[in-house]
């Protein structure tokens, strides 16, 4: 919906709060809206999705004691708005954060807990003067924060908080090139932190003291559903839940459309919501070079297509090759606030801005299905799993690229040891060997850094919102009550496959679980090599501020030349971590 941004200080101006937003113009392109009280400002960028002609910010409760800025979406606002109405309040617009200020007003923080939606909320407080931050509980809107002894920020994004020499964070550069993204809370900068998703954050100007709390089992509580261990009332329970999800996130009062790749959960979406559009735009991205010999096929076309003409949609396709791509790549870099190494986002950013061209303002995804009904392909080998054979190169993480010794071996030693030590990602995987705590560890690892960052980044780059229809709080309270047995019981996504194969083809319904992968090792050793060259040369960013090892390129490359797939992240990793320095920082005001 748009980007926030404000601070407290006593020596700051209009004038920083101006910067801040102009770094996130692309998020909120419609109009601005600035506040000011005693040292606090505050403001936001406009995405208009909702009452297009209204909704001016700060929202503000009955005496204008409370003032919120809000990004995001609220989907049950019109069940929240009859709530407050029963108090006499009267509504001036028909925007869903009009909602926020006197839900505050009336429950105080515990109404967090009842909003579906994603949200990244700045609630100012004049009497007590407190600046309250809270973010949805699966993480699809950032929130940023800075402390200082005599100032604090905040930011939807990370660069509007860069307003001096900012510190490079070398545990983010290490957990980046494992990842492929930099785990929350920490960012690429030390004194940068992300607000953890279904937290809120409360600054006390007064005291200049900040402290966080979750309210995710809160949450969860107050969106929990009754069932039954059967599979009539297990499927019975998906169907409906997974329907009302999908609906609520058709609000709007501009065009919607979707992202379609044929694969089982985007052709749930796009099924669902036309029974409610008389018109439904998809989106999908056709590779013209999609023979990999890393990965198998990369095109999924064929399938979107099928979807598409049986429930009679207006699709699209967009086919790409890796000069696409490629040209694509400095804007990637431009959108990722951080490094971030999802080259699939590239194709989301393509389909948004095609998408934008054709005046659609909203897409809708299928992310969240697998982590929440259990559809990778490895979650049913996770029974098997021996102990034995999770090991410190090999830890129970799944989604996991640049093993540790390998790091060891081409990252400076100067920048990544402490106390005469390597740092260590490993300390992020859970403990347990249950196969139910690895499932739970991608739902609140993977798919909030990297599934949930990628569609918010690459959308809202282009001036357009994606909204994620299967991390639905509801959704979310129903699959936390189902241990590994049931969540399995007939095999990856059974719930999903069985509640809907009514309303799909039966080839969408029996399809294997496909990633939206461009051939990147095929890319990376052919076309895309002389990027890699770059990154590794005497004179890239990455060697200039000594975060590579000595004979990095030759070493590298004859790794890179004979290894399995799996390396080829670990490249682009690398290219992209180069270029984000490049474009990113001055390294005259950079320190390590």
């Amino acid at each position: 919906m748009c980007a926030i941004a404000g601070f407290y200080s006593d020596n700051k101006s209009f004038e920083v709060l101006a910067d801040m937003l102009a770094k996130m113009q692309t998020r909120g392109p419609d109009t601005s809206y600035t506040y000011h009280n005693f040292g606090f400002y505050a403001g936001m960028n406009r995405l208009s999705i909702n009452d297009v002609e209204h909704g001016e910010q700060p929202f503000k409760n009955h005496d204008s004691s409370i003032m919120v800025f809000f990004n995001g979406e609220i989907y049950n606002y019109p069940q929240l708005k009859i709530d407050i109405e029963s108090d006499g309040i009267i509504f001036k617009t028909h925007c869903d954060g009009e909602v926020l200020p006197h839900l505050f007003t009336k429950y105080g923080i515990d109404f967090l807990s009842k909003l579906d939606g994603m949200f990244g909320i700045c609630i100012y407080d004049k009497n007590k003067r407190q600046i309250l931050l809270a973010r949805d509980i699966m993480g699809e809107k950032p929130l940023y924060y800075a402390k200082t002894p005599h100032s604090f920020a905040f930011s939807t994004l990370i660069a509007p908080l860069c307003w001096q020499d900012s510190t490079i964070n070398p545990r983010a550069i290490w957990d980046f090139l494992t990842f492929g993204f930099i785990p929350e809370p920490q960012t690429i900068f030390e004194n940068i932190q992300a607000l953890p998703k279904g937290t809120y954050g409360v600054y006390d100007i007064n005291r200049a003291e900040f402290f966080t709390q979750s309210f995710i089992k809160q949450t969860q509580r107050n969106f929990s559903v009754e069932f039954e261990n059967t599979d009539d009332s297990l499927l019975r329970i998906t169907n409906q839940i997974v329907r009302e999800s999908i609906f609520d996130r058709l609000l709007s009062d501009v065009k919607v459309g979707a992202f379609l790749s044929g694969g089982l959960d985007s052709s749930i979406v796009v099924s669902i919501a036309k029974q409610k559009c008389a018109t439904l735009e998809t989106f999908n991205i056709a590779f013209a070079d999609n023979v990999d010999p890393y990965c198998g096929f990369a095109d999924e076309s064929e399938f979107a297509q099928i979807i598409a003409k049986y429930i009679g949609l207006n699709h699209h396709e967009i086919r790409v090759d890796s000069k696409n791509y490629q040209d694509y790549l400095q804007d990637f870099i431009a959108s990722i606030d951080q490094p971030y190494g999802a080259i699939s986002g590239i194709g989301i950013k393509m389909i948004a801005r095609f998408a934008r061209e054709l005046g659609i303002k909203v897409l809708l995804s299928g992310d969240g299905a697998d982590e929440m009904f259990g559809g990778y392909t490895w979650y049913p080998k996770l029974q098997f799993n021996d102990p034995r054979y999770i090991t410190q190169e090999k830890p129970k993480g799944w989604h996991y690229y640049a093993f540790e010794s390998e790091k060891r071996a081409f990252l400076s030693k100067d920048m990544f040891s402490f106390g005469g030590n390597y740092f260590e990602s490993l300390h992020y995987f859970p403990v347990s060997s249950s196969p139910i705590d690895s499932i739970q560890f991608d739902r609140n690892f993977y798919l909030p850094f990297e599934m949930m960052t990628k569609l918010d980044r690459m959308t809202m780059s282009e001036g357009v919102e994606g909204r994620a229809c299967f991390v639905s709080p509801k959704i979310f309270a129903f699959i936390q009550q189902l241990d590994y047995q049931i969540l399995l019981r007939h095999g990856t996504k059974w719930l999903l496959r069985e509640s809907f194969c009514d309303i799909l083809p039966q080839k969408i319904v029996m399809r294997e679980k496909h990633g939206f992968n461009p051939p990147i090792d095929y890319w990376l050793h052919h076309a895309w090599r002389s990027l890699l060259l770059e990154a590794l040369a005497p004179q890239s960013a990455l060697n200039k501020l000594g975060i590579l090892s000595a004979n990095i390129e030759q070493n590298f490359m004859s790794i890179f030349d004979k290894s399995e797939r799996r390396f080829g992240n670990i490249a682009f990793f690398l290219v992209v971590l180069n270029l984000w320095l490049e474009q990113y920082i001055n390294f005259r005001n950079i320190t390590r």
